[in-house]
């Protein structure tokens, strides 16, 4: 009976994920800012000060590749 149980209860767990899908809309475009144009802010988001992020739209570079680009 247990056995039974457990594989309703699995059954209904997958069929509500697969209903469950989200689509994205225009409303959440604004969220969304596009790396090539934004003027990045990088800050450490570590102690170790290896990986920084864009405090503006969490872009995420290692300090070497930045670095590395901006002497190009």
């Amino acid at each position: 009976m247990y056995i039974i149980e457990k594989l309703i209860k699995t059954y209904k767990n997958l069929t509500e994920k697969r209903n469950k899908t989200q689509v994205q809309d225009m409303v959440d475009n604004y969220e969304l800012e596009d790396v090539v144009t934004c003027n990045h802010n990088f800050l450490p988001i570590d102690s170790t000060g290896e990986m920084l992020a864009c405090s503006k739209c969490g872009y995420l570079i290692s300090k070497e590749k930045l670095i590395r680009t901006s002497f190009k």
